[in-house]
């Protein structure tokens, strides 16, 4: 095995093998050698760089009848064949051949034929079998002619053919699909792209799309303002606003909760401004954050910069007591932020929502550079409080809006304004869904 691999390559296949006797007295078995007879197919191309890379001189031979080619390797113990039996019948006995005259072929187109036989591919010559003296060679060439011609050829070639179809098969697939966006539905491209950016899942945004579609005939699928039109239409049914902030009649609580961080104080601080400057209504402060010093001596400073009354609480008695007694139109109460992990923390405010006697209306909060996941969290922590709006803080802070919007309209929640900065009274908006859509989409095509 090591000279067949040595001398004819990796691409030899061996057939069989057997024990024979050769180099007999007056050609008998007398002091005969005993040497092995290997039976195996190379294919040509490799057959004929190992010949060219070893450089040796091998000696081919045919026997009389045609049937039998033998390789006699030099210098060898072993006597080693590579044969093909050209008939249905089997090999000679194996010894060694005289030299004689070429049969009517080649070696190359030997091994050709012997190749072509086993991949079942032998087109102009009759149908073959490879054979062997040895009687375990016999299963393998019926296997390999009892595929029937063009069938795949050999096992490894099958799988290499099943592997290209399967290549074709996901590389039409894909074409296919981008084709199926060509025309009008390449246009809805860049909007699939905008809803994910905004925070919208796959899930989401198929359907935002689909129903966009759904609303607007196939013409105009085909002009891609339209299309921009059409999906920012649909995105403003979806958002509820409330509004600005309004006195009644009556006297109004308005209560601003929401986590740590995201603004609430200077919020309040704005809409104070705008209600007691701009507005003219009496305005009053109460702050029950007793946590955080910092944020109570600046609504202090803000209180005293406007003229209005602020009250400092610590207990739901003196809450009650100074909204009973404040003659206020508008009563703004600043919380401490709260995390939405801490059920008790929440459950505090609420508590004092629920001591209010007048109309009461809770704020929440939320920053727009907050993490989808987290604000689903936020609204589900702080839903025990049954708060009326939201206001979304801080979008300037970040390029889209879409994950609170889609939370506010997954609990049914409107939004009364925005915030874009830090100066008072000015960097707040009413709520308005023209240009909240616009904050989420832009103009795509302008």
């Amino acid at each position: 095995m090591m000279k067949l691999k040595m001398e004819y390559g990796d691409d030899a296949i061996p057939i069989s093998h057997k024990f024979v006797k050769e180099g007999g007295l007056f050609n008998s078995k007398i002091f005969a050698r005993e040497v092995v007879e290997l039976t195996a197919a190379v294919q040509e191309r490799k057959f004929k760089s190992s010949l060219l890379g070893n450089k040796k001189k091998i000696d081919f031979t045919v026997d009389d009848s045609g049937d039998r080619m033998t390789a006699q390797l030099p210098k060898s113990g072993i006597g080693e064949t590579v044969s093909r039996a050209a008939g249905a019948g089997s090999a000679a006995p194996g010894k060694d051949q005289a030299p004689s005259k070429p049969a009517g072929f080649t070696f190359s187109e030997k091994l050709n034929e012997v190749y072509a036989g086993m991949a079942g591919q032998t087109k102009t010559a009759p149908e073959t079998a490879m054979t062997t003296p040895g009687q375990e060679s016999a299963e393998l060439p019926k296997r390999a002619t009892e595929e029937p011609p063009g069938a795949g050829g050999t096992r490894f070639e099958k799988e290499l053919e099943e592997i290209k179809r399967a290549i074709y098969k996901i590389t039409s697939d894909r074409m296919n699909a981008y084709e199926s966006l060509s025309g009008e539905e390449i246009n809805i491209r860049p909007f699939m792209q905008i809803l994910r950016n905004n925070d919208f899942d796959d899930e989401q945004c198929s359907a935002i799309i689909t129903e966009m579609k759904n609303s607007i005939s196939r013409e105009d699928l085909k002009d891609k303002y339209k299309i921009e039109k059409s999906l920012k239409d649909l995105l403003k049914s979806k958002i509820v606003t409330t509004g600005p902030i309004k006195s009644s009649n009556r006297k109004k609580i308005v209560m601003f909760i929401g986590p740590t961080g995201v603004g609430k104080t200077t919020t309040m601080a704005k809409l104070g401004a705008i209600n007691s400057l701009r507005e003219g209504h009496s305005v009053a402060f109460v702050t029950i954050d007793n946590y955080r010093i910092a944020a109570t001596e600046q609504l202090k400073k803000y209180a005293e910069i406007m003229n209005i009354p602020i009250h400092t609480v610590n207990s739901q008695r003196e809450f009650k007591d100074v909204i009973a007694m404040d003659t206020s139109d508008i009563i703004m109460v600043d919380t401490s932020g709260r995390s939405h992990r801490n059920d008790l923390k929440i459950s505090e405010i609420k508590s004092f929502a629920d001591s209010v006697e007048f109309d009461c209306d809770k704020i929440l909060c939320v920053s727009a550079n907050t993490k989808k996941s987290d604000l689903n969290d936020v609204f589900r922590a702080f839903d025990v409080i049954h708060f009326n709006s939201i206001i979304i803080t801080k979008v300037d802070e970040t390029s889209y809006i879409g994950n609170v919007i889609d939370i506010a309209d997954k609990y049914h929640k409107p939004i009364s304004y925005y915030t874009n900065g830090q100066e008072v009274p000015n960097d707040i908006v009413i709520a308005d869904p023209n240009k909240i859509v616009d904050m989420m989409i832009g103009n795509v095509y302008n």
